[in-house]
């Protein structure tokens, strides 16, 4: 079932990808993401033609996801959060000793000075978990609960915290 994930996380990269120049299949979703800058409007009509050209995940295959470490939590998590209530870099520590690292994209003064001030954040989870996990394919899931709510979502597993992961320095409150 891993293998055939990973092939189908390769067609929907290679549909994203072909939407854009200057990035392809092999190229992170943050990178074909940022690329094509998309509003809230071209994310939806590009994830129905991604559904009608790809088809979707499997019931199997979204099973498979979902009992990877951590995924449902983090993409439930993600998806209930109103754009405005998170920054750059956020991250939790569980009981369990794992560590989840949240970073948007673009980081908000770039998005403040683009051209798409529309544009739907882009937030990579990367959960660093106490035991391998036998996945070392990037998820992109798009999460809709509402207009204030909407975001790419791509879910990655590593064996350390990600080198963009910077917490702003702390305010003194003296």
């Amino acid at each position: 079932m891993k293998e055939q994930v990973k092939g189908r996380i390769k067609v929907w990269k290679r549909f994203y990808a072909s939407q854009t120049t200057g990035v392809d299949e092999n190229s992170s979703w943050a990178d074909i993401l940022l690329k094509l800058n998309l509003s809230l409007d071209g994310s939806v009509a590009l994830g129905r033609r991604a559904i009608a050209e790809c088809e979707p995940f499997s019931f199997e295959e979204i099973l498979f996801l979902g009992n990877l470490p951590h995924y449902r939590e983090v993409e439930m998590l993600i998806a209930d959060m109103q754009n405005s209530t998170f920054g750059d870099c956020f991250g939790a520590t569980l009981p369990t000793g794992d560590d989840i690292y949240f970073v948007r994209y673009p980081k908000l003064a770039e998005l403040k000075k683009g051209d798409n001030l529309l544009q739907v954040p882009i937030v990579v989870a990367t959960i660093v978990h106490h035991h391998p996990v036998d996945f070392d394919e990037e998820v992109y899931a798009w999460c809709a609960l509402s207009s204030r709510k909407c975001k790419h979502l791509i879910v990655r597993y590593a064996t350390e915290k990600p080198k963009d992961f910077i917490l702003p320095p702390r305010k003194n409150h003296n």
